[in-house]
Order: C-alpha cells, then sequence, then structure tokens
C-alpha cells in the first residue's frame, strides 16, 4: 500500500507492522541551526513515501501537528521546520529566511535524506499557512521539481500592504512577532515592504501553471481576506490554462481554520493522494 486517505481521520490497523516514528530535525542553514521535526509513517506502508514540509505562520504560534500526523497517519513522511529565529531555532526570524530554510531543507532532503528516510523525490509537497503560504508559493516558483503545493489561508504580503496600510502592518507585526526572535521589527517590516512586489503571488501564476496547487480560505478569515490575498492569484492561476491539478476551497472559519480542522486535514490529505495515486510524472 503506497498511501490510503482513509487513515487521514482514523489509525490505519498497524498489526505486526514498524509503528510510526518521529525524529528530530537538526540542519545547519546558513551557519544557523534550525530544529524541527520528522514524522515517519507506519511499515504498513510501501516505500518510498511521499513527503510534506508544513510551513508555519508568521508567528508560529499555530505549527499544524494535527495536519502533521494527519498526513503521516495516512503514509507520508512529514517535515514541521521550525524557522530560524522561532521556537529555539538558531539566528534571526525573517520573511526571506522562511523561504532559505525550506530550500535548504528541499536541498537536504534530495542529497542526504531521501534514501535514510525512504522519500520520494518525485512526491515532494509543501503546505504553508498564513504567512508559510507565502513561503511555499514563493519557493514553488523557483523550484519545478515539486509534486504539488498546498495554502490555506495565505498571506500575501502585496495584499497585505494594500489591505493594512503601512500603520496597519506595523501593528500586525508587532503582536505576531512577540514570540520571536527578530533582528529588529523595522527590519521585519522592511522585509515585507521591500519584497512585497517580488512576493505577490499573482506574478507566480505563470511559473505555477503546470504545478499542482491546492488553495484553501477561510470566509470569516479578517487576518488574509481571501478576496484580497489569495483570489487575485486564483484568478491569475486559472487564466493560464496550465496542465496542473488547480483547486480552491472557501471553508466556513477563521484566519486558523479553528472550527474546520477536521474538514480541513481531510480536503488536503485527500488532494495529495489523489495527485500521489495519478499517474507520476516523468
Amino acid at each position: 500500500m503506497k498511501i490510503d486517505a482513509a487513515c487521514i481521520l482514523k489509525e490505519p490497523p498497524y498489526g505486526d507492522a514498524p509503528l510510526p516514528d518521529t525524529r528530530d530535525l537538526i540542519l545547519d542553514v546558513k551557519g544557523s541551526r534550525m530544529l524541527g521535526e520528522i514524522y515517519l509513517p507506519s511499515g504498513i506502508y510501501d516505500a518510498p513515501h511521499p513527503a510534506v514540509i508544513v510551513c508555519q505562520g508568521i508567528p508560529g504560534t499555530n505549527c499544524n501537528d494535527d495536519l502533521s500526523q494527519a498526513l503521516r497517519r495516512m503514509g507520508c513522511v512529514v517535515f514541521r521546520p521550525y524557522h530560524r529565529g522561532a521556537w529555539g531555532s538558531d539566528g534571526f526570524y525573517s520573511f526571506t529566511h522562511c523561504l532559505e530554510d525550506v530550500q535548504a531543507l528541499l536541498e537536504w532532503i534530495r542529497k542526504d535524506a531521501a534514501d535514510t528516510l525512504q522519500i520520494d523525490r518525485n512526491s515532494l509537497f509543501l503546505l504553508g499557512h498564513s504567512n508559510g503560504g507565502n513561503t511555499v508559493i514563493n519557493v514553488a516558483r523557483e523550484d519545478s521539481r515539486l509534486r504539488g503545493i498546498i495554502a490555506y489561508c495565505p498571506f500575501n504580503h502585496w495584499g497585505a500592504f494594500q489591505y493594512l496600510g503601512e500603520d496597519g502592518l506595523r501593528s500586525m507585526l508587532v503582536r505576531n512577532s512577540r514570540v520571536l526572535h527578530i533582528e529588529s521589527l523595522e527590519a521585519l517590516y522592511q522585509d515585507s515592504v521591500s519584497n512585497r512586489q517580488k512576493w505577490n503571488f499573482s506574478d507566480a501564476a505563470p511559473a505555477l501553471k503546470d504545478q499542482n496547487v491546492l488553495l484553501i480560505a477561510g470566509t470569516k478569515d479578517t487576518a488574509a481576506p481571501a478576496e484580497v490575498m489569495m483570489e487575485p492569484f486564483w484568478k491569475a492561476l486559472e487564466a493560464t490554462h496550465g496542465k496542473g491539478n488547480h483547486q480552491k476551497v472557501l471553508l466556513p472559519s477563521n484566519h486558523s481554520m479553528d472550527t474546520c480542522r477536521l474538514e480541513l486535514q481531510q480536503i488536503i490529505g485527500s488532494w495529495i493522494a489523489e495527485i500521489v495515486n495519478a499517474r507520476p510524472r516523468c
């Protein structure tokens, strides 16, 4: 059995197979130690396994552990990195560093970890919430080897500046940076403002037209409202008429999907299984 979407919300019959396991992730990124976790699936699943990198939002208070466990339960290897400057990882937190962290992790997986952890190099997925959505979209636009990306309630820095304005964006960063190790508030603000045009989701659409993309938004999300942050990207992506599996889902919930966590797991897990079980990319 390669992967089983029926096990997203329930434990599979493990029998005498090796049990799931969790390992520490310790990776040097430009001289700073990035920590995290690696969730390994049960031995009931045939190797090599698809792998998912799960990227947190700005403050790091929602690490999507439930999503990570669900994806591991259905047969994926799951990486949950703690970006530099968050959750005990060395260095400073910045939005640019989030992109660099995932790029470094992908390189390590492909070169060093895939064989050891029995990972299918042709089935690597990125999943991101909030600023994690910005991370995965902008990493993917430079990496055509990915099997697919999932962004839920994605935070578009271009849209954020239009939506919040300078004062609103600064206030948001003050609230959300309290648990982070940052160089300074001004440095974090300038990182967003100076890169907002380069990171604009809509401009990534041509590069992602043949990529598999799942976008999920909450209709009650006031932090990253879909009509500002995601909808322009979706329209641009659909206008490319690409070959990728593009799907958009709206759920009646807030920025963290607090009322739809089980449905969120079901949607993401089923989409990944649909991609993995399709004819492999050549």
